[in-house]
């Protein structure tokens, strides 16, 4: 399928203002604080599964992505409504448990398909990164198939994606999800890229036991695709960036699919985050007011995103009255967890 040179990623005004997406700044650090408690910081990891409809007698890297047809693709629900279902709460005493930290982008090894470089409604241009996807999975809890959004990160392995928590298991009382794949760059049912799908789902015990959402954040281990290949390779992986201030100019890309959006192509909203609340009843999180609707959760929040990679500094969580959007507060919990699945094959 040809696809055009030029596709428009719409740009969301945000109450706290615009910034070019090639001229982010970080913030200073956030200040140290005492830790979070063990149960907030413990994970479980799964190796990924397929359902009953997948197909068998084929080889387990390739089961999901066989499961998902153009028609199920095509009808997969947006994956907030699992945030409700799973009755949601925030915990309380989550603060900055370090000094800000990084992990460095990755520049894929070389083009696979073609990139896209979208022009918004104002001087700034944005582009579409190849690094940015859909999410797509069976939730064997309702028997339902599912879409979120999702970015690489890059690591040793090289096969690392993040989602939201709640992308891969339905929290309080819900199961781990099935026939779990990534498609980056997806374009209104194209897929330059191909897909991968996933080997090993891993996300905070607080999200699985007690729905919080100061941890809903996940980290994907992928199987190469059929070619060998893995994913950071292919289209890139984003930095990450932990314990930095609350107050961060970043640009959020996203797969929409609610009115007024469709979910055929990639989104972005910029802005300078804020730290939701009034005080002393602030949350432990990070607000944009981009009104960006299902379909996003589980999308990378970039810093210093030069218009193909930057640092995840946050993970699309909610999506609240108002149009404004969260996302969990990345302390050192996030970098911990990366550092234990960084390597994992």
């Amino acid at each position: 399928m040809h696809l055009p040179e030029f596709r428009r990623v719409a740009m969301v005004a945000t109450s706290v203002g615009l910034v070019t997406a090639l001229a982010l700044s970080g913030a200073a650090p956030a200040q140290a604080a005492p830790a979070a408690t063990a149960k907030d910081v413990s994970v479980s990891t799964v190796a990924a599964s397929t359902s009953a409809a997948a197909p068998s007698g084929l080889r387990v890297a390739d089961q999901a992505s066989s499961y998902w047809t153009p028609e199920r693709l095509r009808t997969a629900r947006s994956a907030d409504v699992l945030v409700e279902k799973a009755g949601a709460t925030s915990g309380a005493g989550l603060r900055p448990t370090g000094a800000a930290r990084s992990v460095p982008p990755a520049a894929p090894k070389a083009t696979a398909g073609p990139k896209g470089r979208a022009a918004g409604p104002i001087s700034t241009l944005v582009n579409a990164s190849t690094s940015v996807g859909k999410v797509f999975f069976y939730n064997p809890a309702d028997g339902k198939n599912y879409v979120c959004s999702a970015g690489t990160v890059n690591s040793g392995s090289k096969l690392l994606v993040m989602s939201a928590g709640h992308c891969v298991h339905g929290g309080r009382g819900g199961q781990w999800m099935q026939n779990w794949i990534f498609i980056p760059y997806y374009n209104y049912g194209a897929e330059p890229y191909g897909r991968w799908s996933a080997k090993y789902l891993t996300t905070f015990n607080a999200w699985i036991n007690d729905s919080n959402l100061d941890r809903d954040v996940a980290y994907i281990t992928m199987w190469p695709n059929g070619s060998g290949q893995r994913p950071v390779d292919v289209v890139g992986g984003n930095g990450l960036s932990v314990n930095y201030s609350y107050e961060q100019a970043v640009t959020i890309l996203a797969y929409p699919a609610a009115p007024p959006y469709d979910g055929g192509w990639q989104q972005y909203c910029q802005g300078t985050t804020y730290r939701p609340g009034i005080w002393p009843f602030q949350e432990n999180k990070i607000a944009l007011n981009c009104g960006f609707t299902g379909g996003s959760s589980g999308s990378v929040w970039l810093r210093l995103y030069n218009g193909s990679l930057g640092y995840v500094n946050g993970i699309m969580s909610t999506l609240g009255s108002g149009g404004v959007n969260k996302s969990s507060y990345f302390d050192t919990a996030v970098m911990d967890v990366f550092n234990s699945v960084a390597n994992r094959t």
